[in-house]
């Protein structure tokens, strides 16, 4: 028998790949498994010696592996007894949740479509709208900028859902979890709510889309090495310490990317003109997708939309004629969730509604994305075998 588990999303500053890093500490064998075994039962009810039972594993691995849990504040103990701390969407869930986003995305979605010609005559004001359509643009604007970014503020600044949490070791982020279902990956890994974004002094390299496959991009990539070292080396101190030196590389590859990308962003590069140091960031980012290389006249071009760090006003606008339109909407929703959410796994288990609400958001936003997706009036992200749909985009 096959046991069930769960998948993770972070949400905020992980930090370095170190013990009080979630991606670190869920990534172990078993954590999957026991975090679903703690979530799917009464609060406080499964302990060391019952999960060590169900999962037949000798209770010290699963004794190492709640010390992990407790360290980065996933689960709380009560009579040696465990409960989640975080967000956790099991089947049973879904089918309360689906009654009230069944409609959202069209819902809210004909409320962006109206609002198109005051939309445009901002958007018509980015430096990108001429190298890039208007769906191209919108599609990062809208989509990721203003619903996978300013909204968490605004909504936050009206009492609706939390933007961040404190956690050990000065991170700032939020787990969020789903049981490991086809029933329920369009709740998850397939809807158009996942930003992955790596930043370097004033230079950020994004692609934004669904969750369904590893992505090609800086963010994911950086991410993946650490998590393939520590899958592939039992040396576990070793590790940490190599990951930590890593980390700093990695930033420094990044700086340096950026600082080439601002070049060829501003004076037009040819690769044979490159020194040796920058064809290897060339190539780095030729692999990623964010550059490319006409091949007719050997210029190196940006193959993504850049946008300008002095253009936030203009996506602030965008974002207050948006979401203050949608506003009654999303309330009236939230309103009418909160009615039903005794009956949520995440309830049960005493976690904090503002906490659910952040993942309730990325839900209705995602199912507008791809409303908005359906009726082109934001680009389509090809599916990628693999990688899932996603769009890249650079701000400098």
């Amino acid at each position: 028998m096959v046991n069930k588990k769960l998948e993770f999303y972070y949400f905020g500053d992980e930090g370095k790949f170190d013990e009080f890093n979630p991606s670190y500490v869920c990534n172990k064998k078993y954590v999957a498994e026991i975090l679903y075994i703690i979530s799917a039962s009464e609060p406080y009810s499964m302990d060391m010696f019952k999960i060590s039972n169900r999962l037949k594993i000798n209770v010290e691995k699963v004794e190492n592996i709640i010390l992990s849990l407790k360290k980065i504040r996933a689960i709380d103990e009560r009579n040696r007894g465990y409960s989640i701390n975080f967000p956790v969407f099991l089947e049973e869930d879904i089918k309360i949740l689906d009654v009230f986003l069944k409609d959202v995305g069209k819902i809210i979605g004909d409320r962006v479509i109206s609002l198109s010609d005051k939309i445009e005559n901002e958007i018509l004001k980015l430096n990108c709208i001429k190298s890039n359509s208007v769906e191209r643009v919108l599609y990062h604007i809208i989509c990721d900028e203003i619903f996978d970014g300013v909204a968490f503020e605004f909504f936050a600044n009206k009492n609706i859902f939390s933007v961040s949490k404190s956690q050990p070791g000065g991170r700032d982020y939020i787990i969020v979890a789903y049981e490991k279902s086809e029933k329920i990956e369009c709740h998850s890994n397939k809807l158009l709510c996942s930003s992955n974004n790596y930043r370097a002094d004033d230079v950020l390299f994004n692609s934004f889309g669904d969750g369904n496959g590893f992505r090609k991009d800086m963010y994911r990539y950086f991410r993946m090495i650490p998590k393939s070292i520590e899958e592939g080396i039992e040396f576990h101190s070793l590790n940490i310490a190599y990951m930590d030196i890593l980390d700093d590389f990695n930033n420094i590859i990044t700086k340096e990317c950026g600082s080439l990308i601002k070049n060829i962003f501003t004076n037009n590069r040819k690769y044979v003109d490159l020194n040796n140091n920058e064809r290897k960031l060339a190539n780095f980012l030729i692999e990623l997708n964010y550059l490319n290389l006409d091949k007719d006249n050997g210029y190196l071009n940006i193959d993504v939309p850049v946008f300008l760090n002095s253009e936030r006003d203009i996506i602030q606008r965008i974002g207050e004629i948006i979401l203050l339109d949608i506003l009654p909407c999303v309330e009236k929703i939230f309103m009418e969730l909160k009615r039903s959410m005794d009956k949520l796994t995440s309830i049960k288990h005493e976690v904090s509604i503002k906490d659910i609400g952040n993942e309730l958001w990325h839900q209705i936003f995602g199912y507008t994305n791809e409303y908005l997706v359906k009726n082109e009036f934001v680009a389509t992200p090809k599916f990628k075998e693999g990688e899932g749909r996603y769009l890249q985009s650079i701000v400098i």
